[in-house]
């Protein structure tokens, strides 16, 4: 049973719920679950860093941003002996375009995943990648995205995905990136067109309160902000409604987030920044 409540509600919701971040910063939060399975008591199960920084990409010289996410379950003894599990996210994100450019998942439990998404523009077309991808030779890994891995793993040509490229798509990391500094007003709703690297999702971005929050201690003035998202071309919504409270300052630091599950709450609570 916790499994797949820690599967469900940590694993599918953290790549919306955290990555949210700033010119040069790492944010350091802590991930915990309290519900039935706890007997309503607050039960920690995850630690989680996020990095960014600016990078060049390219002969072109391109400056994108390059937003981190890891997410780790090794500090937490109870979960590590029954589930344990890492998570690494990255996206690459231009920002004058305001698109992503391409993203990697690496996800570690009783299996790993590794794919690499790439946006292709010209043919408006998403590009999956693997380390043994299942049509290797079809398509040419890009060069740019090898030089952004450092070239410590090659990859494969994997298949594409059946969606059709928005001029302005955006991944989880990047709708969370453009939210975080867009000008908030309680009652304001955004669209925009987000993918996961394999389908395509409308969202719903809705501003819903203002007001203080206890964080670390101290108590401070912050956007709620609500998150739905739809799969292309479905009635249900995707996931439960997700809350990101985002500090009311010059630096919009993102301060807690929430995701209600069936069986209770994950709540990620900010611990520590270096901004």
């Amino acid at each position: 049973m916790i499994h797949r409540c820690l599967k469900g509600g940590l694993l599918g919701a953290v790549l919306l719920l955290l990555s949210i971040l700033v010119y040069a910063e790492t944010l350091e939060y802590e991930a915990s679950y309290k519900g039935v399975l706890t007997a309503g008591k607050k039960f920690s199960i995850a630690s989680v860093q996020l990095e960014h920084h600016k990078k060049t990409m390219g002969q072109a010289k391109q400056e994108v941003e390059q937003i981190t996410l890891q997410v780790s379950s090794q500090s937490y003894p109870f979960v590590e002996k029954r589930f344990p599990f890492r998570v690494r996210y990255r996206s690459l994100y231009d920002p004058q375009a305001a698109r992503v450019l391409a993203l990697e998942k690496y996800k570690k439990t009783t299996k790993t995943v590794h794919e690499i998404a790439w946006v292709d523009k010209n043919a408006g077309q998403l590009l999956r990648f693997r380390p043994k991808g299942r049509n290797a030779g079809k398509r040419v890994f890009p060069v740019s995205l090898n030089t952004w891995l450092g070239g410590r793993k090659t990859f494969e040509f994997h298949k594409y995905s059946p969606v059709q490229v928005p001029l302005q798509l955006l991944d989880y990391l990047s709708l969370l990136h453009r939210v975080r500094f867009l000008p908030l007003a309680k009652g304001d709703d955004y669209r925009f067109k987000v993918t996961d690297g394999k389908h395509l999702f409308d969202y719903r971005v809705r501003v819903e309160n203002h007001r203080n929050i206890k964080i670390q201690g101290k108590k401070r003035k912050a956007w709620k902000l609500r998150f739905d998202g739809r799969e292309d071309g479905e009635k249900e919504p995707d996931h439960r409604p997700l809350f990101v409270w985002i500090q009311d300052d010059e630096k919009r630091t993102p301060l807690l987030f929430e995701n209600r599950h069936p069986l209770g709450r994950f709540i990620v609570s900010l611990t520590s920044a270096i901004q």
